[in-house]
C-alpha cells in the first residue's frame, strides 16, 4: 500500500518538495515511456519501493500469514549492504520508499536506513501494529521519517485485540500515537491510521473512520485480502474466516458501500466502489484496472531478494548478489513487463493495481502524459 486514497498529495509531501516532486514525475514518465511502451532499459529506477525489513512479529493477526513467512525467511541483510540498497535506491529516482514487516520497528536496521535515505532526499514511511510505538517514538521522530502509518481496524478496542491476537494491542497503539505527536515537530511524521475492512467492521466503518480521525492526521483502509504469494497477506481465504463475507451478503455489502458513499467523501472513490466487485467478482477488474507494477514499483525483502508482484510473478532478482538497476532492467523483470504489456497476466492485485490507479486518476499530470492515455485501460 503506497499512497492511499484519503490522504491527500500536498499532505504526503514535507516541504519542500518541489525538487522531490520534479524528480518523481521524471521518473513516472521515464518508465511509462521506456518500461511500458517499449519494454526497453529505463534511465531511472522504480518510483516506489517497498521494503519488508523483517518477517518477525510480536502480534499474531488472523489474516497475515509473517510468521510462516519468517519460519521461511529468517536471513536479514547486514548493514553495510542495506546502506549501499539504500544509496542504489537514492541514486535511480525513487520517490517513496515504504518500511513495513512483520513488526518493521523490531529491525535494527530502520532507523539508519531512514536517516540514510532522508539525507539522500527519498520520502519515506513506516507500518507498525504499534505496539512498541510509545517506547521508539523519540528514535522515529529523530530518524525524521516522513510519516508513520499504525495499522487500527476498529472503535472498539476487544474486537480489534481479539482480531489481532494481542491483548491491549490498541490501548498502546493509540498511546503511542499521543507519544509522537508531543515529540514530533511543525506536525512532522504524519500520522496515518490504517484499517482493514472486513465483515468484522464494515457495518460500523463510518463510527470506526469518525474514531480513527479523532487520533491520527488521515484515515485509510484495505479490503480483507489473501493468497498473495510471498506476503504477509498469503494466507488462505478459508482461513481469513469470518473477515470475509459469504457470497449471498453481496447485496449487503454494496448497499452498505453506497450508504458510506452519501455520508462521507472518503468513500466516493474508485478506490472504495471497487472494493464490492473485488471480494464478490474480482474477474470483472481484470480489464478495467490495468496493472502498473512492473513498471513502477519494487518490493525488497528482508534477505535481500526481490519482487514486483506478490501476486502472479515470481522473483526478479537478488539484491545481495546484484545491484537495483541491474535488477530493474534485468531480463526477468523485462520478461515479467511483457506479460503485462501484453495483458496476459490475467490477475487482480489490489493493492498494487488499485490504490494506484486511483491515485493517478485524481492526479492531474500524469493524465496530460499521451502514454498514461494509451495504456490505462
Amino acid at each position: 500500500m503506497m499512497v492511499m486514497p484519503s490522504l491527500s498529495l500536498s499532505r504526503f509531501l514535507p516541504v519542500p518538495a518541489t525538487r522531490r516532486l520534479a524528480g518523481a514525475v521524471l521518473t513516472l514518465a521515464a518508465n511509462l515511456l521506456f518500461a511500458r511502451l517499449f519494454n526497453r532499459a529505463s534511465p531511472r529506477g522504480p518510483l516506489f519501493v517497498t521494503w519488508s525489513l523483517t518477517y518477525d512479529c510480536n502480534a499474531f493477526c488472523g489474516f497475515c500469514a509473517t510468521h510462516k513467512l519468517h519460519k521461511e525467511h529468517p536471513g536479514t541483510l547486514d548493514l553495510e549492504r542495506a546502506l549501499a540498497i539504500a544509496d542504489e535506491i537514492a541514486d535511480c529516482g525513487s520517490w517513496v520508499t515504504g518500511f513495513t514487516g512483520g513488526e518493521v520497528l523490531l529491525s535494527p536496521l530502520l532507523f539508519p536506513l531512514v536517516r540514510r535515505l532522508k539525507a539522500r532526499g527519498v520520502l519515506t514511511y513506516l507500518v507498525t501494529n504499534g505496539l512498541l510505538l510509545a517506547e521508539r517514538a523519540q528514535e522515529i521522530v529523530a530518524s525524521g521519517v516522513d510519516y508513520v502509518v499504525v495499522s487500527l481496524d476498529s472503535d472498539d478496542a476487544d474486537q480489534h485485540d481479539a482480531m489481532r491476537h494481542s491483548p491491549g494491542l490498541m490501548a498502546k497503539a493509540l498511546n503511542g500515537i499521543e507519544v509522537l505527536k508531543s515529540l514530533r515537530k511543525n506536525g512532522r511524521p504524519l500520522i496515518k491510521a490504517s484499517a482493514i475492512v472486513g465483515a468484522h467492521n464494515l457495518f460500523r466503518f463510518e463510527r470506526v473512520v469518525d474514531f480513527l480521525a479523532r487520533h491520527a492526521d488521515t484515515v485509510s483502509a484495505q479490503p480483507i485480502v489473501w493468497g498473495y504469494k510471498d506476503h504477509p497477506h498469503a494466507i488462505e481465504q478459508e482461513r481469513v474466516g469470518g473477515l470475509f463475507f459469504p457470497p449471498d451478503r453481496r447485496d449487503d455489502v454494496e448497499r452498505q458501500f453506497q450508504s458510506l458513499a452519501k455520508r462521507h467523501p472518503m468513500f466516493r472513490s474508485s478506490y472504495f466502489r471497487r472494493m464490492p466487485l473485488y471480494w464478490f467478482k474480482p474477474e470483472s477488474l481484470i480489464d478495467t484496472i490495468p496493472c502498473w507494477s512492473p513498471f513502477l514499483r519494487l518490493t525488497i525483502g528482508p534477505d535481500g531478494g526481490v519482487t514486483q508482484c506478490s501476486n502472479r510473478f515470481g522473483p526478479v532478482g537478488d539484491l545481495t548478489k546484484e545491484g537495483l538497476m541491474s535488477i530493474w532492467n534485468g531480463l526477468e523483470m523485462r520478461r515479467q513487463r511483457e506479460v503485462v504489456r501484453r495483458r496476459q497476466n490475467k490477475c487482480i492485485c489490489w493493492s498494487q493495481d488499485t490504490a494506484f490507479n486511483d491515485l493517478m486518476e485524481r492526479l492531474k499530470l500524469p493524465n496530460l502524459l499521451p502514454v498514461w492515455w494509451k495504456f490505462k485501460g
